[in-house]
């Protein structure tokens, strides 16, 4: 933006100022400027179309320039804007320098001062204020763009997999739906209890290919509608809508168990062998129906249980707190 565009707003009843102002920024090239003599009005034309520099007296009839500055400030807020307001008067003490600044005043000038001062200021504010909305706008950018993260960043980048976020929202709606139409919302944790053993001895590309390959395993031992995810980076999940909780147990998911126990899986520096437990939980009518929160933290406590006894652990949802039950 070139001089001769910043918007400069002047709220100012004095028709001598008022004069020597427009000459001091049109000598300049300072061409967009407005004039006022009437603070309200000035509001108005800030509504419309903002301003980047405020050039306003102190005293005024309806209005005094800290209150206009207080009211521009709030504008800014609501605009997501940032306008650099000046103010002018004859008091050149302490007390009144204190008290503009404290009203959210950026600059205060003593008008005996205007032919020398206001221009090398007006510069100064230009730089502040651009800089100043350049840094707002980013800011906005970035946390629209973050908050479009949050919204779709759903999938873990070595496996393909749906991350923690979108396991909990698919666990959310499999309950939601054996609750409206009946049957068991089930959920199947696969960890691998020696990945920290195996990330010591292992390149992190060699272990990318592993978790990769159990990935892949796991996706071809479940049917095709149920939901594969990886919500930590130990921990596979699977979540299926069973037609009861007879369906939930450790022979309906026993092919997992015994396709990934000490299995070795292939990767650039050969050969690498997981212990894995697995558990089993579910909920329906029966047993009522959890957050999903609720049941996944349930879940990672029968995995806790199948990591320590080396089978699987199977236990419908139960929110009292009652050990789970293990099946070899």
């Amino acid at each position: 933006m070139s001089d001769s565009d910043i918007p400069i707003l002047v709220v100012d009843d004095a028709k001598f100022s008022s004069a020597i102002i427009a000459k001091v920024l049109r000598t300049g090239g300072f061409s967009n400027v407005r004039f006022t003599n009437n603070p309200l009005e000035a509001l108005r034309s800030i509504e419309k179309r903002p301003a980047q520099i405020i050039i306003a007296d102190w005293l005024m009839p309806s209005m005094d320039g800290i209150e206009l500055a207080r009211r521009i400030k709030k504008l800014d807020e609501s605009q997501d804007h940032f306008s650099y307001v000046m103010l002018m008067t004859a008091r050149d003490d302490y007390e009144a320098l204190e008290k503009a600044f404290a009203a959210g005043v950026d600059d205060f000038m003593n008008k005996a001062h205007l032919r020398t001062q206001l221009l090398p200021r007006v510069v100064a504010a230009d730089r502040i204020t651009t800089r100043q909305n350049e840094l707002m706008k980013s800011n906005k950018l970035l946390s629209r763009k973050v908050k479009e993260l949050q919204t779709t960043d759903l999938v873990d980048p070595v496996t393909g997999l749906g991350n923690l976020k979108f396991t909990m929202e698919r666990l959310d709606a499999t309950l939601r739906e054996s609750e409206t139409r009946g049957g068991a919302a089930c959920l199947l944790l696969v960890g691998v209890n020696n990945l920290e053993v195996i990330k010591n001895q292992y390149e992190p590309g060699s272990i990318d290919e592993l978790m990769s390959g159990i990935s892949a395993k796991i996706r071809q031992l479940v049917r095709p509608l149920d939901i594969v995810t990886r919500p930590e980076p130990n921990i596979f999940a699977v979540t299926t809508l069973q037609e009861n909780l007879k369906n939930c147990t450790s022979q309906s998911f026993r092919r997992i168990f015994d396709s990934l126990y000490m299995h070795s899986f292939k990767t650039s520096e050969g050969y690498i062998p997981v212990v894995v437990g697995v558990s089993i939980t579910a909920a329906d009518a029966s047993t009522g129906h959890p957050r999903g929160r609720e049941l996944m933290e349930f879940a990672y406590r029968g995995l806790t249980r199948s990591f320590e006894t080396g089978i699987i652990s199977v236990k419908p949802y139960d929110p009292s707190p009652h050990l789970e039950t293990t099946s070899g």
